[in-house]
């Protein structure tokens, strides 16, 4: 184990700074959805979907609730279901097995390699089994 005082902090993302550059157009924006209380298919988030599908160079966008529910919802479109599995890295964040097992599919979780923390591509061919998708 590396001693604490070795550990360097390493900022993922200045969040504050991101903000205080559009604050005044984040501010508004939510001032007018909340004014017209349309948190749902209200008219933000029709033109966030259209926005966001032109950006992305896309036809469609849809806008959801949680980074669980688009998961779910990829999964789904693939087909995956009650009796599948579905393989993901064992220090993964519990959202992608609980949308996993909302299909109904089973989350196998494979181990990482502790130089990259990334799935561990040595131990992934013993987790395929007839059912994965």
């Amino acid at each position: 184990m590396i001693p604490k005082e070795k550990i360097e902090q390493v900022n993922f993302v200045d969040l504050k700074a991101q903000y205080w550059s559009i604050a005044s157009e984040i501010d508004a924006a939510m001032a007018d959805i909340v004014h017209n209380t349309a948190f749902i298919l209200g008219k933000g988030v029709s033109s966030f979907e259209e926005e966001f599908a032109h950006y992305c160079q896309a036809k469609y966008a849809v806008g959801v609730d949680s980074g669980t529910s688009a998961l779910e919802m990829a999964l789904r479109a693939y087909g995956i279901g009650s009796g599948d599995e579905v393989i993901t890295a064992a220090n993964t964040f519990i959202a992608t097995a609980l949308a996993i097992s909302y299909t109904g599919a089973k989350p196998v979780l494979v181990d990482i390699d502790p130089q990259t923390y990334n799935m561990d591509p040595n131990l992934l061919g013993d987790a395929i089994s007839d059912k994965t998708r």
